[in-house]
């Protein structure tokens, strides 16, 4: 097998094989990620009970964590089960010395059988020294009240409660509504800006034995393989409603434990704001006719090409493209509405024979994508020999991403500067922005020959959508760059 990334899992140990590392290991593999642990506890457990615990020594959790991080750096951590003050700090001080920030929290505090696998007065701790340094904490509702200081009864109340964890430090905060009852269990995500909910119908069944270890550990996963976090958690629900549907029903004799073997879902990009997309160009007309005009320019016979990440339609509709590709059914359906072939798909892996189009276009998704390389070298595996390939970006050197990005950092747009109607900030979480060279380069490396760029929105970001512009040949520094060349 060949990992596609690399994670680490800071926990206790579950004999039974449900929970702690031995869940998470399990998961990582499924997930087709290389799995490491430092070992934080040794638990004596089944599915019925804590009978003892013991923790491990704090020097020898440094030394783990160092020789881990000297010699295989994880792509992505998690933290389990912490239970001492002393464990806690060693944690927090060897993760801010590796300068590490993709960590996934998951606040064990008590096991599903009731026994207490934090020790007590030591929440301030947790509080303290890990939720800070952490990319996403995964609290249950137990947990959450605890940690927010107030009891949580309904979803308003999870709102709440989300914010309050998020102003102790959290970057983004998952709260997990597993212990409500219903026919719906919702988990609610808060970034900071907003609020996602992620429902699934309630499977009621006692295999629930390590279910926070699982979610959590298959969220680091995928963080490691650099999925959004909005997709991360999409897949990871998903994910651990089928462990628990399909869990084995002959282990153990109390809370059992779950079917790690699952496979999991592909994921389904823009599935939030599929119905945003059409809204945001139409308050940026001018825009629209800047991008569409380079378009046009670079496509010679667009009834011909295949649109990779053709979106909603709405730009392949004007061009006269046919088909496309779009991982998204949310924006494959209105793409459908509005009369083209579209098929479920992701730029990595085209569902179409060597040489079967004569030319292939990957519309603005090169910072989205989660393989760029993998990306380019399926749209030549399709493309037909003297087809053009073409690719459309938003340059990472070019003053719009510079302007998202420290929109981002700063939580708003500064209005003296951007577009009157910017980007959402939603939407621009975790992009990865490509530069002009890299994409050219990569095209080249699969053999693609007569490269050649046509560049559009010259002007400043707060003209973009006032001054209409004609396309250029070459580029200099437009914000938005075609880059097209022939497959020989």
């Amino acid at each position: 097998m060949n990992y596609k990334a690399k994670a680490l899992t800071i926990a206790g140990t579950d004999c039974s094989g449900g929970a702690g590392v031995q869940a998470d290991l399990k998961t990582f593999h499924t997930f087709e990620v290389y799995g490491m642990s430092v070992i934080t506890a040794i638990t004596a457990e089944n599915t019925q009970q804590v009978k003892s615990i013991q923790d491990i020594d704090p020097q020898i959790i440094s030394d783990q964590i160092d020789m881990v991080f000297e010699d295989i750096r994880p792509d992505a951590l998690k933290i389990g089960m912490v239970s001492t003050e002393k464990t806690i700090k060693t944690i927090a001080k060897k993760l801010k010395e590796y300068k590490f920030d993709k960590i996934i929290l998951d606040p064990v505090m008590v096991a599903k059988g009731g026994e207490f696998l934090l020790k007590k007065n030591n929440e301030k701790f947790l509080i303290e020294e890990l939720i800070p340094i952490s990319y996403l904490i995964t609290p249950n509702i137990p947990e959450a009240e605890i940690i927010s200081e107030m009891a949580i009864k309904n979803i308003e109340d999870m709102k709440n409660a989300c914010i309050k964890i998020y102003e102790k430090g959290a970057k983004n905060v998952l709260l997990k509504g597993g212990h409500f009852k219903g026919e719906i269990a919702t988990d609610i995500l808060y970034d900071g800006f907003n609020f996602y909910e992620y429902s699934e119908k309630r499977i009621n069944s006692k295999n629930t034995h390590g279910t926070g270890c699982t979610i959590s550990a298959a969220i680091t996963s995928l963080i490691a393989q650099n999925y959004t976090l909005k997709d991360a958690l999409t897949i990871a629900k998903d994910f651990i409603t089928k462990a628990i549907k399909y869990a084995p029903k002959n282990i153990g004799h109390g809370h059992g434990p779950l079917n790690h073997n699952i496979k999991p879902a592909k994921i389904q990009h823009f599935k939030y704001h599929a119905n945003d997309y059409d809204k945001w160009f139409k308050s940026n007309k001018i825009l629209f006719e800047n991008e569409l005009k380079a378009q046009k320019k670079a496509l010679k016979n667009p009834e011909k090409t295949l649109a990779v990440g053709i979106g909603d339609g709405l730009f392949a509709k004007e061009l006269g493209i046919k088909e496309g590709i779009e991982p998204s059914e949310d924006m494959a359906k209105l793409a459908k509405s509005k009369g083209l072939d579209v098929k479920i798909g992701c730029a990595e892996e085209l569902p179409y024979d060597d040489e079967s189009w004569e030319n292939v276009y990957l519309g603005t998704i090169m910072a989205s994508v989660n393989d760029k390389r993998k990306s380019i070298q399926e749209a030549v595996r399709v493309c037909k020999k003297n087809g053009e390939i073409i690719v459309s970006i938003l340059p990472k050197e070019s003053s719009f991403p510079l302007l998202y990005d420290l929109s981002y950092l700063k939580g708003e747009f500064d209005k003296k500067i951007s577009p009157e109607y910017p980007y959402p900030l939603e939407f621009l979480k975790d992009v990865k922005w490509a530069t002009v060279e890299e994409v050219s380069d990569l095209m080249k490396e699969y053999g693609i020959k007569n490269i050649e760029y046509i560049q559009t929105l010259t002007m400043h970001p707060k003209y973009s959508n006032i001054i209409e512009e004609e396309p250029k040949s070459g580029y200099t520094h437009g914000d938005y760059v075609i880059i097209k060349g022939v497959k020989k």
